[in-house]
């Protein structure tokens, strides 16, 4: 009997303990799970930016001023460094720490808030980096194509990066456009404090998408878009040996065009490794140069001459 009662001990035991490690275990692999979800979501973040993480470098270093840029300066300027290429080199980002309650953050979303109860735009001037640019842009959207900010829904996610010696703030939201999210950059200005990139907000362009298709200019055009791979050859482009597809689409997702390049090109490839992960229904944001073919024969076909920038944000 007594034996009986120590084997009863032991395998009451023994299954505690197993049970115990099990569940112990699954706990542990459902938070590594979790761990893997959020990181993948950053990625994808970080993608709707056009950038890549640079993962072994976290120390963080003094964020410079951002230069003044007079109005008369070409609007949509490149870099210096990528102005002779026909796409952009590639961009770095190192992850920096975020304080969700310190005064950046709450100085941030206090601005963010600002801007978004201001109607006239003229009141959000001061509220924009490189505002002094900016300005004759905002009043080209508002006034000449008669366009309207994006409209944010809930917040997603919050960070802080920097990219090329700039610091940015970055928020995420929900919204209509087609990617389902709202990204939103602010970048810290002269005084020390974060100001709207205005552009990138905006998905702003020299051209309306529908203005773009209506006069049809064959001389590039620079444009913010959605773009992905594609497969439609009409037209001058007919030949789909001889051309690369790409469907852009506009930043409220309610036009669109095709753009093309020659097949066997940097560009080409350089296009088809960097979209290669939008998969069929996926889209980056893309800064490009688009014109149309003379006595172009629709107002759907269009020339990829550039892609200044693989994401909306552009950065001194």
């Amino acid at each position: 009997m007594g034996v009986c009662f120590t084997l009863c001990v032991c395998l009451v035991l023994t299954l505690f303990v197993g049970w115990k490690w099990y569940f112990e275990s699954v706990a542990s692999r459902n938070t590594l799970i979790d761990l893997a979800e959020k990181a993948d979501s950053r990625v994808r973040e970080l993608e709707n930016l056009g950038l890549s993480i640079d993962a072994a470098k976290t120390e963080v270093t003094p964020a410079p001023a951002l230069p003044k840029i007079s109005v008369d300066e070409a609007v949509l300027q490149p870099s210096a460094s990528v102005q002779d290429a026909r796409h952009p080199a590639e961009s770095k980002i190192k992850e920096l720490p975020l304080a969700e309650t310190g005064d950046d953050v709450v100085q941030a979303l206090a601005l963010l808030d600002q801007y978004w109860k201001h109607a006239a735009w003229k009141d959000r001037i001061p509220l924009v980096a490189d505002s002094s640019r900016v300005a004759a842009l905002m009043q080209d959207f508002y006034e000449t194509q008669g366009a309207v900010d994006p409209v944010p829904g809930g917040m997603i996610s919050k960070a802080r990066y920097q990219i090329n010696g700039t610091e940015i703030l970055y928020f995420s939201y929900t919204s209509s456009r087609p990617t389902g999210t709202l990204e939103v950059a602010l970048l810290r200005g002269p005084d020390g404090k974060f100001l709207l990139d205005w552009e990138s907000l905006t998905g702003y362009g020299e051209m309306s998408f529908q203005d773009f298709r209506t006069k049809r200019p064959t001389k590039p055009v620079s444009l913010r878009a959605y773009v992905r791979l594609f497969e439609y050859y009409n037209f001058e482009f007919s030949d789909s040996k001889r051309y690369l597809c790409m469907k852009l689409t506009s930043e409220s997702g309610e036009s669109s065009v095709y753009a093309y390049c020659e097949r066997g090109t940097e560009l080409a490839r350089w296009l088809e490794t960097d979209l290669a992960s939008t998969g069929p229904t996926g889209f980056k944001g893309y800064l490009l140069q688009l014109s149309f073919p003379p006595n172009a024969q629709s107002n759907q076909c269009v020339n990829l001459d550039k892609v200044v920038t693989a994401r909306w944000l552009t950065l001194p």
